[in-house]
């Protein structure tokens, strides 16, 4: 008697993720908002160069090569939002989200936080010439919402990994450690793919 019950439970699940993923129909309207960045999280030298802007922009550019859905473009979602006088940067409650359809004409949006950079390694590049060279991770966090309900219908989490060698270009401190922006935009982007990568796996059940 379990056995059947917990078989009609897993049952009833699967239809109902079945069903679900039915109703994510290919080139959907949605819109990308920027991201943020956790306090504490990010290094500020980081948030002084955008890196909750730029990693919003990786994200579009991955949806739009996935070719599933009708990404609006970013400059238009800003100069709208701007006008309305919204905060869509980072976490956006359901009563937001709905105003940011309606202005839009979008059913979904996608938006998140760059979780942290860090530091994953340090080390020497022997070869040349004894540089110190660190390995940049990202993380982030992305999130899609149905604008009509509120409901977030997937939440997905992308790594990023690039090496960075000091030298006169570095700009950024990350840790103990000073990185190139590029190393960090890097990062962001690898980490920004994988997101959505995962987020198109899950909404269309396709696998690379």
């Amino acid at each position: 008697m379990r056995k059947l019950i917990l078989t009609t439970i897993m049952t009833l699940i699967f239809m109902t993720s079945v069903s679900f993923a039915a109703t994510i129909e290919k080139n959907t309207s949605v819109a990308v908002m920027d991201f943020g960045t956790h306090p504490q999280a990010v290094p500020i030298d980081i948030n002084i160069f955008n890196a909750g802007k730029a990693a919003s922009e990786y994200v579009v550019d991955a949806i739009v090569k996935t070719n599933k859905f009708d990404v609006m473009d970013k400059s238009l979602v800003e100069n709208k939002i701007k006008a309305e006088h919204l905060n869509t940067t980072g976490l956006i409650d359901p009563d937001t989200a709905k105003r940011i359809g309606k202005i839009l004409g979008v059913k979904y949006i996608i938006y998140g936080n760059v979780n942290d950079v860090t530091l994953s390694e340090i080390g020497t590049d022997l070869v040349a010439g004894g540089v110190t060279v660190c390995t940049v991770k990202s993380h982030l966090i992305l999130r899609m919402m149905d604008v009509e309900t509120g409901n977030i219908i997937c939440a997905t989490k992308g790594e990023g990994k690039s090496k960075s060698s000091g030298g006169s270009v570095a700009l950024i401190e990350v840790g103990t450690a000073k990185v190139t922006q590029d190393s960090v935009h890097n990062a962001l982007k690898k980490a920004a793919i994988q997101s959505v990568d995962v987020l198109i796996e899950r909404l269309f059940k396709t696998k690379k």
